[in-house]
């Protein structure tokens, strides 16, 4: 009786044994899995004997290749893993090739070549501050000693009288004319152009509803201008002011047209409104505002217009700029044209 007791009591501690060996094999083998580097022994007979065959491998020898050892449906399994697992590790530790690691010299060079770029860079803006100034100063200069009169609506009866004013005081005008008006007094026109005046465009109808119609009627009027100038002067503008002035007629995409077609716009900085004085009274108007400019970066670009009471009474402005020490002279199209 107690031979029989002893000898299930010995089977139960076999049978823990067992247990106990094999939960050590499985923790075993998540360690083997886990760590892909070692090289510990699995030999394996069957699928079902893996798990006890293996714990005695780990026990008894090292550097084997236990995947190679195993068989059948197992092996597949930990083999693709292992796999897996290389490639992983290989694509970690690839060494970068020497061409693409970084020269401490090479770094060097080009944190020299950034920082001589970033001065350069900041010599480059300062110069280009400093011409920014330069030029802001000489636009100053000529603001307050050069003026630019212009005369609009010509030519006419009185156009010969301005030039005669004009030209005993050795001063010079641009003439923005209107194309029936060359037409109808061709002699003053080639005049204008003979003494060394500007000839410049004012459109044909001055009439708001017909040449501020569309971009193109703009256009048109000037075109037109520009090709009876040529045929009665031989003398080619692209120099052009439209009736009443850009504001409010002239919309950005009039502008653009005009300036695609190859024309510069004029307005004016000083208002003489001499269309609405007889008396001369337009000379003080314009005397106040030289004397109250306002528009310090831009020249000075004096309106008057082609008539009787004008040309009367030029002599006095005339008179008062040459007093001032005011030099006039032409626009041109190589000047920065001014408009509203």
């Amino acid at each position: 009786m107690r031979r029989t007791r002893a000898g299930r009591s010995r089977k139960l501690i076999k049978t823990k044994e067992k247990v106990i060996i094999t939960a050590l094999v499985c923790m075993a083998l998540v360690a083997m899995i886990l760590q892909p580097g070692s090289n510990n022994e699995a030999l394996a007979v069957s699928n079902f004997k893996q798990p006890i065959n293996m714990m005695y491998s780990f026990m008894s020898q090292r550097n084997f290749n236990q995947i190679d050892e195993m068989n059948g449906s197992t092996y597949h399994y930990f083999r693709s893993i292992q796999l897996k697992k290389k490639e992983a590790v290989t694509e970690h530790d690839q060494p970068i090739p020497d061409d693409k690691v970084p020269d401490k010299d090479v770094k060097e060079e080009e944190a020299a070549n950034t920082e001589k770029a970033e001065n350069t860079n900041q010599a480059g803006s300062d110069k280009a501050d400093n011409q920014e100034v330069a030029q802001e100063q000489n636009n100053q200069e000529i603001n307050l000693h050069k003026v630019y009169l212009t005369f609009d609506d010509g030519p006419s009866a009185y156009t010969t009288s301005i030039l005669e004013s004009l030209n005993s005081y050795g001063m010079k005008a641009t003439f923005f004319m209107l194309e029936p008006n060359m037409k109808k007094y061709p002699d003053e026109l080639n005049q204008i152009i003979n003494e060394g005046h500007v000839p410049a465009l004012h459109g044909v109808s001055h009439n708001v509803s017909k040449i501020y119609r569309s971009e193109q009627t703009v256009v048109d009027e000037m075109k037109q201008g520009q090709a009876t100038l040529l045929n009665l002067t031989g003398a080619l503008t692209h120099l052009i002011r439209t009736p009443y002035g850009s504001a409010p007629y002239m919309k950005p995409s009039y502008k653009e047209a005009v300036q695609a077609a190859g024309f510069q716009l004029w307005d004016w900085t000083i208002d003489s409104n001499d269309w609405r004085y007889s008396n001369g009274e337009f000379v003080g108007k314009v005397i106040q505002q030289m004397e109250n400019y306002r528009y310090k970066s831009s020249p000075i670009v004096i309106l008057l217009h082609d008539r009787k009471s004008t040309a009367e009474h030029l002599p006095s402005l005339l008179t008062y700029l040459q007093s001032h020490g005011y030099e006039t002279e032409v626009l041109n199209e190589k000047l920065a044209a001014y408009n509203f």
